[in-house]
């Protein structure tokens, strides 16, 4: 059975609406969405320092750090340049800085450990850093 002419243009005009109407509401939940996602969404550029330090880890590998044992202890030092600095030390005065510095050590508890006198532990301690000064800002000169 044939359709008559003025039929089809009726079933066409009803299609071209019902497909406006649809885009019209796909067109308004977009819009909705956006609007959502806008009180969401924060610039990187907006965020303070502690916020950005959240989004993301860095990889540490021990080959990235210079290593030290210290009566039981590793010792992990990051920056290259005072592990040389502290390789360059003799045994005991290494120790002391590295058990005083980055096992946070009191020279009573230094002194104890390695069995010697507290006072030896501070001089010692204070010989090293001298000598840790001096061979960094010989390496610094030489850089310039």
């Amino acid at each position: 059975m044939e359709q008559s002419s003025s039929y089809k243009k009726t079933i066409q005009h009803q299609y071209d609406a019902l497909a406006k109407k649809t885009l019209k509401g796909e067109a308004k939940n977009y819009l909705i969405e956006l609007a959502k996602r806008a009180t969401r969404e924060v610039c990187f550029s907006e965020l303070c320092e502690s916020e950005l330090n959240r989004l993301y880890v860095l990889d540490e590998y021990e080959s990235d750090f210079i290593r030290f044992q210290v009566s039981g202890y590793d010792v992990f030092v990051r920056n290259a340049l005072l592990g040389e600095a502290l390789e360059t030390l003799s045994e005991r005065k290494r120790n002391i800085v590295l058990l005083s510095y980055f096992l946070d050590m009191s020279d009573a508890e230094i002194g104890q450990l390695l069995n010697v006198v507290r006072s030896t532990v501070f001089r010692h301690r204070k010989a090293a850093l001298a000598k840790i000064r001096q061979y960094m800002e010989g390496k610094a000169d030489e850089n310039q």
